[in-house]
């Protein structure tokens, strides 16, 4: 199994191996309140048919993962751990920060390789956990300056029926802290065939009203951007899509 890895900034495609842990489809506001007792989620679409969950993962996320694994994941399904990462824009470098446009293609490669073998070091605690679990896991990687707009998007291009998301927000943080987290304002915008459950400490938050929130979807976005972000979807078959991210700033 292979990673494609569509870098944006510059349009060049870059493939990596993913390591061996992965194998054949591996088994690779205002106010919110926690909730005690979780309530009971289906694990099946209409049909009965398991259905695929997808995770917003970043770099410290195992409770989510694990909790996701425990709670959504039916027998049969699939996990999708999805992953925004910022285009490279800026390189830090012995004498300060510069531009990726004052680096010759070769130092602004060896970085690129540096962040793709860290972005698959972060990946592999969390297909530990799925294989452990006996769970076909696959990566995507989403390139966005903007983690809700990405997201939102992806929610459309590939109909993404279930996600799962973490924040460090606890409720009594959310009180001090004007505006939604990203988690809140993705379930907030989501399409209604999308439940998203957002995850903190390990424990489902449940909101007890709306928050009241402008809407940014897919539906009531521009079709164009010069921002737009590409996905690399690991699969056996190599396949992998782009999908389009639009600009603005929401958090």
């Amino acid at each position: 199994m292979s990673e494609h890895i569509t870098n944006n900034s510059n349009g060049n495609d870059h493939n990596h191996s993913i390591p061996d842990i992965v194998e054949e489809r591996v088994m690779m506001s205002p106010e919110i309140v926690e909730v005690d007792e979780e309530p009971e989620i289906s694990r099946n679409g209409v049909s009965g048919e398991a259905v695929d969950v997808y995770i917003a993962v970043g770099k410290h996320d195992v409770d989510v993962v694990k909790w996701a694994v425990d709670h959504v994941v039916a027998p049969g399904a699939r996990v999708y751990l999805v992953h925004v990462f910022a285009p490279v824009t800026h390189i830090q470098t012995p004498v300060g920060k510069l531009s990726r446009s004052q680096l010759s293609k070769e130092q602004v490669q060896i970085y690129i390789n540096e962040e793709n073998n860290k972005r698959r070091s972060l990946l592999q605690k969390y297909i530990h956990l799925c294989t452990e679990a006996k769970i076909a896991v696959e990566t995507m990687l989403l390139e966005s300056n903007t983690t809700t707009k990405a997201i939102l998007d992806l929610i459309q291009v590939v109909n993404i029926t279930r996600l799962v998301i973490g924040t460090k927000r606890t409720p009594s943080l959310r009180r001090l802290r004007k505006g939604p987290s990203k988690g809140e304002f993705i379930k907030k915008n989501a399409p209604d065939f999308c439940e998203v459950s957002i995850i903190c400490n390990g424990k489902q938050l449940m909101a007890d009203r709306q928050p009241q929130l402008t809407e940014v979807t897919s539906s009531n976005m521009p079709t164009t951007s010069q921002n737009g972000f590409k996905v690399a979807h690991s699969q056996v078959e190599r396949k992998f899509f782009e999908c389009a991210c639009f600009s603005g700033k929401i958090d």
